[in-house]
């Protein structure tokens, strides 16, 4: 006859150590495990601790939004060219987060603008920037009469997310777009 092959000999396999254990043996053992489980889970979702780099896919979620991180105001218009129909904005940015500028639009379709120059504006933390528009009148008789809470549409972008978003610059903003609509078109262009 032939030999009969035995698999780890006569000691009780893992199941039956589980069955010999009594209720309590088992209760506490799998409380044990279930509090390593925890801890293990805890130390992984735990800020790494000074000097000490965290992964990228968990410091990318810290960052919030643009639209949160992010103020730009008006601080003046300049460079009025009433041949060119053109003029310069200046607007100052503040972030909490590092964020780009990436471009710059409005409402007004006699109204074109762009960044000046024509690239990406990087705002640093807590730092205000000058963010520089170029803009220009196509057409004096579609501008409106008077510029009411006009609104920009900007393009930012930082590691979180692209976002594009309306602020509205106030009555200062609104005062000084007027002031260049009668400046560049005069009265008589509306005609």
């Amino acid at each position: 006859m032939g030999d009969i092959l035995s698999g780890g000999g006569d000691r009780p396999g893992l199941s039956e150590r589980w069955d010999a254990l009594p209720r309590r043996g088992r209760q506490l053992l799998v409380a044990l495990v279930g509090c390593a489980l925890l801890a293990g889970a805890a130390v992984s979702v735990l800020p790494a601790g000074p000097g000490k780099s965290r992964p990228a896919h968990t410091a990318r979620h810290k960052v919030p939004y643009p639209v949160h991180s992010t103020r730009i105001g008006f601080v003046r218009i300049l460079d009025v060219d009433a041949r060119n129909r053109s003029f310069r904005i200046e607007l100052r940015a503040v972030t909490k987060d590092p964020v780009l500028v990436r471009r710059i639009s409005q409402e007004y379709q006699a109204l074109t603008m762009k960044l000046d120059p024509a690239q990406a504006v990087m705002v640093r933390p807590e730092r205000a920037e000058p963010v520089w528009v170029r803009a220009r009148v196509t057409s004096c008789r579609d501008l409106p009469v008077r510029a009411r809470l006009p609104f920009l549409d900007i393009t930012l972008r930082n590691a979180r997310a692209s976002q594009d978003l309306s602020f509205i610059l106030g009555d200062r903003y609104a005062r000084a777009l007027d002031r260049v609509f009668r400046t560049v078109c005069g009265p008589s262009s509306r005609r």
